[in-house]
């Protein structure tokens, strides 16, 4: 079958909650031959998931498979010039350290020299004079050695600080660098086979996608308002962090709130029976067929009519002293007896001439020797003693010369340590069963389990796919975002970036520019004055996008300077966006209150206790504005106590403030026009009535 080796490069990704599915566009030849051939795609990342690949064909040709294959190249392997960068700043930082530990050691020695101007009467001078010249002159080149070695140790600190400065630059530079800076071009890859059908007709495009699952996105958002609040340019942005092994350059790029895999089944409902409580039923699964180990009992019937391993000893051993006669000598451990006759023997009749004898295999290894029976083991260590013997059959089964070996010699090996009688336990498939590509038929001198599909372990790329997964997992996430995992609520949707984008897998966030809309805003003013004399100044904006909006951090922008940074909820297509811009100083608030108690009530017997508030605003802005005043009334749960609104004007509404998830009692909005550089007022009153004999915590007072 042909075989053709194909470029491509990535066009389109979709990043999802979790993961993302890449799709590859194919360069294709001018012609194709029109038997079966096989299209080769080499560089794919080896973290993708080998059971995610799919090829998409547009024209007359028919793809008949689509497989992965783990492609490691020829050569030593060579790291790429940001890492080798790295290395060799390390080397030379090591180097420093290890000068400056000699350097130091030098130079303590040194000054730890202490000079004795007595010395030995043998050895000294005669002359006083003479002794502490000498002394003055060795200590003169002790310090001038001293101050050599101080120069030497400060110009390697003064190095290993100027290193180290290098080696942060070349970790940052490491980190945002592109996967060959980093990993090298001899890097491991996937090469994605698709096999044609024989055909005349052409293809026109062909397309890969596979998934890769250490990715995934954050929201985030910008508002630029006009002078007075009364339009929006929203823009959404989202930081894309990836560590697919792969870098992502002018690819057009989706966010999707949705997982990659969602299990859409709906729930069994179980029937409610009288008796006896039943156990869960056991995930379900096609058996192998029966009778599967009748399959291969013509090859154990065949593999036990050949002839038994014959051990091959290089070197004999010297020979064993003479013994008394009539006294047998001892069979000699790890030795195999040879059989009596190395002939073939004879065959049937009417079967022709005898088979060759085949010639006899390698030395069996100590550990292949006959060993005496052991007790079987216990239920609990059935299942690791089967693998360990299976394990030990391959070993052997290889020294034996692969298949051509005896199924009798192998049982010999075994020392009656294996317990047919003793099946392994039932495998219950996961999920991970679906994985095609890791399941393998068990070969055939695997008794156990020949015939049976098994599960091929994780190799080096998956567990650094799955440890790729796992950082991208554990990823703290940015300042103010929050996860679309969470936050989606019951619908997904997709956005759909309005040009192209880059995303290196460095496993670090990147801001990527989606999409922006624009649309009209309001200005609007609100106060508490109860507890404060600020009026506050917040923007309503009606969603422009035509999508909803995940919950994240937005930048908001007044006249294109930063003001603020908010956080805003989920908003539904259409729905509105509140945002605070701070403190308007050119609207001011003041709240003043009256209080008048007397006695009620036939011979007084009540108090009543009348407050009277007013809430003046004055405004310097150039434009009438509308403005929110938030009051509460004092609220009771004793029978004998009433509180009663008498007068308000405006009229207001009740509000719990159930807006921002912290109800409230007693509360009264108002709403009030204040002119253009004018003023407005609100007064209302409201009575509490109690029994003169009682008295409010607090004080009958409530202002």
């Amino acid at each position: 079958m042909t075989s053709l080796a194909l470029g491509s490069h990535i066009r389109r990704v979709v990043v999802h909650a979790r993961g993302a599915l890449v799709t590859r566009v194919v360069t294709l030849p001018t012609a194709l031959p029109s038997e079966p051939c096989e299209l080769v795609v080499p560089g794919v990342t080896p973290l993708s998931e080998p059971s995610s690949f799919r090829a998409l064909a547009k024209g007359a040709r028919e793809v008949v498979s689509v497989g992965a294959r783990f492609v490691v190249p020829e050569g030593p392997a060579k790291t790429g010039s940001a890492r080798e960068r790295l290395r060799v700043l390390e080397a030379e930082r090591d180097a420093l350290n290890d000068t400056r530990t000699h350097v130091t050691g030098r130079r303590n020695l040194l000054a730890g020299l202490s000079f004795d101007l007595g010395m030995d009467r043998r050895l000294r001078q005669a002359n006083p004079r003479v002794r502490i010249e000498d002394a003055l002159a060795t200590s003169r080149l002790a310090q001038e050695e001293l101050a050599v070695l101080d120069a030497r140790l400060a110009e390697t600190e003064a190095s290993l600080e100027r290193v180290q400065r290098a080696i942060d630059a070349a970790r940052l530079a490491e980190s945002q660098a592109s996967v060959e800076e980093r990993a090298g071009s001899s890097r491991p890859t996937l090469a994605c086979h698709v096999r044609l059908g024989a055909g005349q007709g052409a293809i026109e495009a062909l397309e890969i996608e596979y998934v890769v699952l250490a990715a995934r996105w954050w929201p985030t958002y910008k508002a630029w308002l006009t002078k007075n609040a009364t339009r929006v340019r929203l823009e959404l942005d989202a930081l894309v962090v990836q560590d697919s092994g792969e870098d992502w350059k002018d690819v057009e790029l989706s966010l999707s709130t949705a997982d990659l895999v969602h299990d859409a089944r709906l729930p069994e409902l179980q029937s409610l029976r009288f008796g006896r409580a039943q156990p869960p039923a056991k995930r379900g699964y096609r058996p192998p067929p029966p009778g599967l180990d009748a399959m291969f009992e013509s090859y154990d019937a065949a593999m036990a009519k050949l002839p038994r391993a014959v051990e091959n000893i290089p070197a004999p051993p010297p020979p064993p002293r003479p013994l008394r006669p009539g006294v047998a000598a001892p069979p000699r451990a790890g030795v195999v007896p040879q059989p009596q006759s190395a002939a073939a023997p004879s065959p049937p009749p009417g079967f022709g001439p005898p088979m060759d004898m085949p010639a006899p295999a390698a030395a069996m290894p100590r550990a292949a020797m006959p060993m005496p029976a052991r007790s079987a083991p216990a239920p609990a260590k059935k299942a690791a003693a089967a693998r360990e013997e299976g394990e030990v059959l391959y070993s052997l089964a290889a020294t034996l010369g692969g298949y051509g070996g005896s199924g009798d010699s192998l049982e010999e090996t075994r020392g009656g340590a294996y317990d047919e009688s003793a099946p392994l336990p039932p495998s219950e498939p996961d999920d991970s069963w679906l994985e095609f590509d890791a399941l393998v038929l068990a070969p055939v001198d695997d008794k156990p389990r020949r015939g049976r599909l098994g599960r091929v372990p994780d190799d080096a790329s998956r567990r650094e796919a799955s440890a790729a997964r796992e950082r991208i997992e554990h990823l703290p996430s940015p300042a103010r975002t929050q996860d679309p995992l969470v936050s989606r609520g019951r619908f997904d949707h997709r956005y759909d970036a309005e040009g192209r984008g880059d995303v290196p897998s460095n496993g670090r966030p990147h801001r990527v520019h989606v999409k922006v809309g624009e649309g009209p805003a309001s200005p609007r003013f609100r106060a508490v004055p109860r507890e404060s004399t600020e009026v506050y100044r917040e923007a309503r904006i009606e969603n422009p996008l035509g999508a909803p909006l995940c919950a994240g951090p937005v930048d908001v922008f007044l006249e294109g300077a930063l003001v603020t940074t908010a956080e805003i909820a989920a908003v539904d297509r259409g729905g509105y966006v509140q945002v605070g811009l701070g403190v308007e100083e050119r609207v001011r608030i003041a709240r003043n209150a009256r209080i008048d108690e007397s006695s009620a009530g036939l011979l007084g017997g009540s108090t009543v206790v009348d407050h009277h508030v007013t809430v003046d605003l004055t405004s310097s802005l150039g434009v009438p504005i509308h403005v929110e005043v938030l009051e509460r009334i004092p609220v009771t749960d004793d029978k004998d106590v009433t509180v009663k609104l008498t007068s308000a004007e405006p009229e207001p509404e009740v509000y719990e403030q159930a807006d921002i998830g912290a109800p409230v009692r007693g509360g009264r909005r108002f709403r009030v026009e204040v002119p253009a550089g004018g003023k407005s007022k609100i007064t209302y009153a409201y009575r509490i009535k109690l029994p003169a004999k009682s008295e409010i915590v607090g004080g009958n007072r409530r202002e």
